[in-house]
């Protein structure tokens, strides 16, 4: 064997190497990345519990469940500053002084944050019938006429309001209630 040989089979075995060595590094990488996502996901699936467990929250949504036919002809109005104002002294009335507007606000946009996860797979899509679909639904029923009063809010930047937009489209795609019972298949066995 000569020196040319051993050169060619130096090289060739440093070529097999260096191709294996960036193999190993991309199954390193893809374990890390895969690692990272699943990480991510149950970080957001506590951010998710955290909101949903929180006391101010869920008594904001209960209210608006509660007092949602009081409030409705107030939302048939163009959203503004004395619509507004209006919405938050009912709310005050009916809630002895307990809840606001801003209550009301702080509820829907931490739903909303909790679609935005969920729409953004930064939370697996499961979660929402893990944890929030019935929360959902109820939420966009009771809410659905101030989300629409509040898109009709004027902008100086002369865009439509996107107001609760994650939190529509997790429940109109993630969230289709049951059919009705008198509609459903019998089981067959």
């Amino acid at each position: 064997m000569d020196w040319l040989q051993i050169a060619s089979l130096a090289a060739s075995v440093a070529t097999v190497v260096a191709a294996v060595a960036v193999l190993v590094t991309a199954l390193i990488y893809f374990g890390q990345l895969r690692a990272m996502t699943k990480g991510r996901q149950l970080e957001s699936l506590l951010v998710i519990m955290r909101y949903a467990d929180d006391l101010e929250l869920r008594r904001a949504r209960y209210f608006m469940f509660e007092h949602r036919e009081q409030l409705a002809p107030l939302f048939a109005a163009p959203c503004s500053r004395d619509s507004r104002k209006a919405i938050d002294e009912r709310i005050r009335v009916l809630s002895s002084g307990e809840l606001t507007i801003y209550n009301i606000d702080l509820s829907l946009n931490a739903l909303n944050n909790i679609c935005f996860l969920i729409r953004y797979d930064y939370a697996p899509p499961d979660a929402v019938n893990a944890f929030m679909k019935n929360s959902l639904l109820h939420a966009w029923q009771n809410f659905e006429l101030y989300i629409r009063h509040r898109r009709t809010r004027k902008d100086d930047i002369a865009e439509p309001s996107r107001y609760a937009e994650h939190l529509e489209w997790v429940v109109m795609t993630n969230c289709k209630p049951a059919p009705p019972a008198s509609t459903r298949q019998p089981a067959t066995v």
